[in-house]
C-alpha cells in the first residue's frame, strides 16, 4: 500500500508495502524525504501526525490498520532544535515515538468494574522477559517485581476500566490487585486471566506489530519501527559503507538496530561529511575523505571535550576510536590522519555511545534501577539532540553560504591546494595540543604584519638601484615593495583593515575551544573560516569582493613562504615550543604513561 504524504505544504507519496509499520516511522521517512526535496541541509524531527481531519495518530498506531490505501496524511515537523513547551501534545507524542523508551510496547493490567464497590490502588507482580529475548532485552534490567498505579480510563459512553501500564518487552507475567484498604486481590470479572489456584492472574505480552517475532540477527530486531529498507529509498552508498564499517565493539543483536538508524539518517549525515570534504585533499579521488582535525571541530562545536561546560570526553579516546576503526597503530600525528565516510560513521557511533549510554549528561541519564541507554536509541537521541542542532548552526553561518557562491566557489577551488600548503606550512608543533602540528593564531598574525611592515618600508624608503661597479649586496637584492606589492596580493590598506579585525575573528572563531584563549589554535576549518572572515571584511571595509579577497590573501601567504624557503624570513619561535618536534612529541608520551 502507499500513504499520501502532505508536510509543509509538499505532497509526496511513501510507498509502504505491507503497511505493518508505524505512524513514527512513516514520520522518519516524511522527514528524511523533505530534508532531500525542500531542505538539502538541515533534517527536522517529526513531532506529529494527523489524518486528514487533523486528529492526531498515535505514533505506535499500525498504518495498515489505520490508513487505507493512498489515504493523506499530515505529518508536522519541528521548528526548531526542541518544541515549544506549551506544546504538550507534540512533546508527548515525540517522546513516546522517539524517547528512551519507545522500543517498548504498553503493557496494560485492567481492573474490570463489573459490581465491584472497591478499587485498585496499585496492580503488584512479577514480569518474566520471554526467555528467546532476554538477550535483547535482559531480565536483571527489563524484568523483576513491579508496583505501578491503577488510574481511571474511560472506554466507552459511561464506561471506565481501570487500568495501569508499563513499558516492556514481551514476556510474561503473573500480578495482583492492591485494593484502597491495602490488601491484595484477584479482579473476578477477568476470570480468563486467572491462574489455575484461582489466587492470581498471569497475561502474556507480544509485540503488538507482527515485524520481528523472533530475534535473529538477519531479522530487524526492532520491532517498534520498520526498517528503512521497507519503503525508504537508501542512498546507494549506504551498504557500501556499512560493510565497511569493522564494528566490533557492538553486538550482532545491536548491528541490526544500529543500521536501521544510520540508513534513516544517512543523508544527512553524508551531508554534514561532505561539507567537511569539500576543503578536502584532493577532491577528484572516487572517495573524499575528511581530516581527525575535521573530526575534532565537529566535536568541539557539538561541545563534547573536557573542559567544555557539558564535556567529558577526552580526545585521546577518540584517537583511540579512531586506530580501532581504522585498524592501525599508533596513528600519530592525529590531527593529520584522514577519515573515510566509513570511518567517520564508527566515530560517530563510537561518540554517540559515549554521549548517551556510557557518560549521559544529567538530562539522559536513566532513572534510578532503570538500564543505561541502547546504542540504536542513544545514536538517534544523539543526532536529533545534539548534531542536527549543530548543523542548524552551519547552515546558518554565513562563511559557508558565501563558500559555495558560484564566483567565490570557482577561486575557492582554485586556491584550495594553496590554502592547505599554507596551513602545513605556518602549522608548528604545540605542546597544548599533545604536540600536534597546529596553526597559532599570533604565527598567522604575525605573516600579516610581517607583510604590511615591507609594504610600509618599501612604500617610505624604495631601495636605490645599485651603480654600475658596485658590490651587490644581499640584502640589496631583496625587493619587499616587488615580493608583496602587486595587484594580485593584499595592498596596506587591506591589510589593516584585516589585522584590525584579527582578534576578534579568531577570538569568535575559536569561542568553543576548551582551552584557555592564550592556549587555543587554529585547526584547519577554523584557518579557512578565519581567511573567509577576513576576506569578508575587506568586501565590507575596501569595496573588494571576495572572488578578489580570497586569492589577493593565498598570495600574499605565499609571498611569506617563499621568502621563508629562500632563508630570508622565518616563522616566529614559540614560547613554550622550544623542542623539536619529534623531541616535543616524546615528552608528551612520557607524561602519558
Amino acid at each position: 500500500m502507499k500513504v499520501v504524504v502532505n508536510c509543509e505544504d509538499l505532497k509526496f507519496e511513501v510507498q509502504c508495502g505491507a503497511g505493518k509499520q508505524h505512524m513514527r516511522w512513516l514520520a522518519l521517512v516524511a522527514a528524511t524525504r523533505m530534508q532531500r526535496l525542500k531542505y538539502p541541509h538541515a533534517f527536522r524531527v517529526p513531532q506529529r501526525v494527523l489524518n486528514s481531519e487533523g486528529t492526531t495518530l498515535k505514533p505506535r498506531q499500525v498504518i495498515c490498520s489505520t490508513l487505507e490505501d493512498s489515504e493523506e496524511v499530515i505529518i508536522e515537523l519541528r521548528q526548531g532544535a526542541a518544541i515549544p513547551e506549551e506544546d504538550v501534545d507534540a512533546a508527548e507524542w515525540s517522546e513516546e515515538a522517539y524517547g528512551p523508551q519507545a522500543n517498548l510496547m504498553d503493557c496494560k493490567f485492567r481492573w474490570k468494574v463489573g459490581g465491584a464497590q472497591e478499587f485498585p490502588k496499585y496492580v503488584r507482580g512479577d514480569y518474566i522477559v520471554a526467555p528467546r529475548w532476554q538477550g535483547v532485552y535482559p531480565q536483571k534490567d527489563y524484568g523483576g517485581p513491579f508496583e505501578i498505579q491503577v488510574v481511571p480510563v474511560d472506554v466507552g459512553p459511561d464506561q471506565v476500566d481501570w487500568i495501569a501500564s508499563r513499558k516492556a518487552p514481551p514476556g510474561s507475567c503473573t500480578y495482583k490487585f492492591v485494593m484502597e484498604s491495602d490488601y491484595e486481590s484477584i479482579c473476578k470479572a477477568d476470570p480468563e486471566t486467572l491462574t489455575a489456584d484461582g489466587l492470581a492472574h498471569y497475561t502474556e505480552f507480544h509485540w503488538d506489530v507482527p515485524i520481528a517475532p523472533e530475534p535473529y540477527p538477519e531479522i530487524d530486531s526492532r520491532p517498534s519501527t520498520a526498517s528503512s529498507r521497507d519503503g525508504a529509498q537508501v542512498d546507494p552508498r549506504f551498504e557500501q559503507d556499512w560493510e565497511a564499517l569493522l564494528l566490533k565493539w557492538v553486538e550482532s543483536f545491536m548491528k541490526v538496530r544500529v543500521k536501521d538508524v544510520l540508513a534513516e539518517f544517512f543523508a544527512i549525515l553524508i551531508d554534514l561529511f561532505d561539507s567537511y570534504a569539500f576543503m578536502g585533499l584532493d577532491l577528484s579521488a572516487s572517495q573524499h575523505t575528511i581530516g581527525m582535525d575535521d573530526w575534532k571541530h565537529l566535536v568541539i562545536n557539538c561541545g563534547l571535550l573536557n573542559g567544555q561546560p557539558e564535556g567529558n570526553l577526552d580526545w585521546q579516546q577518540v584517537c583511540t576510536w579512531f586506530e580501532e576503526a581504522a585498524g592501525v597503530r599508533d596513528g600519530r600525528p592525529y590531527l593529520a590522519q584522514r577519515l573515510t565516510r566509513a570511518h567517520y560513521l564508527e566515530l560517530l557511533m563510537r561518540t554517540a555511545s559515549w554521549t548517551m549510554c556510557e557518560h549521559p549528561r544529567e538530562q539522559y541519564v536513566p532513572e534510578k534501577g532503570r538500564p543505561p541507554m541502547p546504542l540504536d536509541e542513544g545514536l538517534f537521541r544523539f543526532i536529533t539532540d545534539i548534531l542536527i542542532p549543530v548543523m542548524d548552526i552551519y547552515d546558518d553561518d554565513p562563511i559557508r553560504k558565501d563558500a559555495v557562491q558560484h564566483e567565490n566557489l570557482v577561486v575557492i577551488q582554485e586556491n584550495r591546494r594553496s590554502i592547505r600548503s599554507i596551513y602545513s606550512f605556518l602549522a608548528q608543533p604545540w605542546p597544548h595540543y599533545q604536540g600536534e602540528r597546529v596553526l597559532i593564531p599570533g604565527t598567522l598574525r604575525y605573516v600579516l604584519e610581517y607583510a604590511l611592515a615591507k609594504l610600509l618600508e618599501a612604500e617610505e624608503a624604495p631601495p636605490p638601484p645599485p651603480e654600475e661597479g658596485e658590490p651587490t649586496v644581499k640584502a640589496a637584492t631583496i625587493d619587499m615593495g616587488a615580493v608583496f606589492g602587486g595587484e594580485e596580493r593584499l595592498n596596506i590598506q587591506q591589510l589593516e583593515v584585516i589585522l584590525e579585525t584579527f582578534d576578534s575573528h579568531v577570538s569568535k572563531i575559536t569561542a568553543n575551544h576548551p582551552e584557555e584563549a592564550e592556549q587555543r589554535a587554529l585547526l584547519f576549518w577554523e584557518f579557512f573560516e578565519v581567511l573567509m572572515e577576513s576576506c569578508r571584511s575587506l568586501t565590507l571595509g575596501t569595496d573588494t569582493p571576495l572572488e578578489k579577497a580570497i586569492p589577493a590573501y593565498v598570495q600574499t601567504m605565499l609571498a611569506f613562504m617563499g621568502l621563508v624557503d629562500r632563508e630570508e624570513a622565518s616563522l616566529p619561535q614559540l614560547a613554550g615550543s622550544e623542542h623539536p618536534e619529534d623531541e616535543l612529541l616524546a615528552d608528551v608520551d612520557e607524561e602519558a604513561s
